[in-house]
């Protein structure tokens, strides 16, 4: 273990071999099913999450109790001096604010634990290779002050684009306008989202996902230009397509690494089956 340990939540969807490399400690956040409530990741998977959804049940999440937060910071404190935390975007769930709050309580429990708190203002993949670029640092000896400004750089850097099959699963939990929702499935639009510091925003609409995947791949086009870019695709039922992706960004982009995870189930309760997206942190 490093000195300065690093902690999300599930909602970063971290590829397993990043977090497997770099030993990041990841939080399972909560779904909800009726009177029965899930840990996402040991508890219940993406494909359970689909077969739900399309039985019309309602499924919900939230964020850890503090005392998850608390229960882990007491164990990394025997292998860690400092552990910096990284969150989804406190706009898209209250993950932050439990934290904070475990934080509080730890500072009391464990004084000689330094543990600092970053809100990552993105989420899935994104967030993922912000996680990835505070873990490389720790892993090479930087210290917590030096881990968090890489962080602080990285942030606006980060970007995440998703075309979606419906927005209806982002209009339940509150994320996307009913509007927006009613006229896509209307008119059988697929919505492409992008999240800016924090906000989904429409990127288009379009008729089909492969009108999508073009429309994502001209904005990354746009902001990255001949940089250099690692890059995450991240898909809810389309590992095909997402593999397709991962090969046309290296034959398209200068690429330091790429991956392809499958959301994890308390993403996929808001994005639903057959979205796919793009994440990549420019070098």
């Amino acid at each position: 273990m490093n000195h300065v340990a690093i902690v999300t939540d599930s909602a970063s969807c971290l590829p397993q071999e990043i977090k497997g490399e770099y030993e990041i400690e990841v939080v399972p956040l909560k779904i909800h099913n009726r009177d029965k409530t899930y840990s996402d990741i040991i508890d219940i998977a993406p494909h359970q999450v689909y077969a739900l959804l399309r039985a019309d049940e309602i499924l919900t999440t939230s964020a850890p109790p503090p005392g998850t937060f608390l229960e882990i910071f007491h164990r990394l404190a025997t292998k860690a001096r400092e552990i910096l935390c990284l969150t989804v975007a406190s706009t898209y769930s209250a993950t932050f604010s439990s934290m904070q709050s475990a934080i509080d309580t730890a500072k009391k429990q464990l004084p000689k634990l330094r543990i600092e708190l970053v809100d990552c203002y993105t989420g899935s993949a994104a967030q993922a290779l912000i996680a990835l670029t505070a873990a490389r640092a720790a892993k090479l000896g930087d210290n917590l002050n030096q881990i968090i400004s890489k962080v602080n750089h990285a942030i606006p850097k980060a970007e995440i684009t998703v075309v979606l099959d419906t927005l209806k699963y982002l209009e339940r939990g509150g994320r996307a306008p009913k509007v927006g929702a009613w006229a896509t499935s209307l008119l059988k639009l697929k919505p492409v989202v992008i999240n800016r510091m924090g906000h989904a925003h429409f990127l288009g609409m379009v008729r089909s996902r492969a009108q999508g995947i073009e429309r994502m791949i001209r904005a990354m086009r746009e902001k990255i230009g001949s940089n250099r870019v690692s890059a995450i695709i991240v898909h809810s039922e389309l590992e095909t397509e997402a593999k397709e992706l991962e090969r046309r960004l290296h034959s398209e982009f200068s690429c330091n690494e790429t991956y392809v995870t499958e959301v994890t189930a308390v993403v996929a309760v808001h994005l639903g089956p057959g979205a796919i997206g793009i994440a990549f942190l420019l070098s």
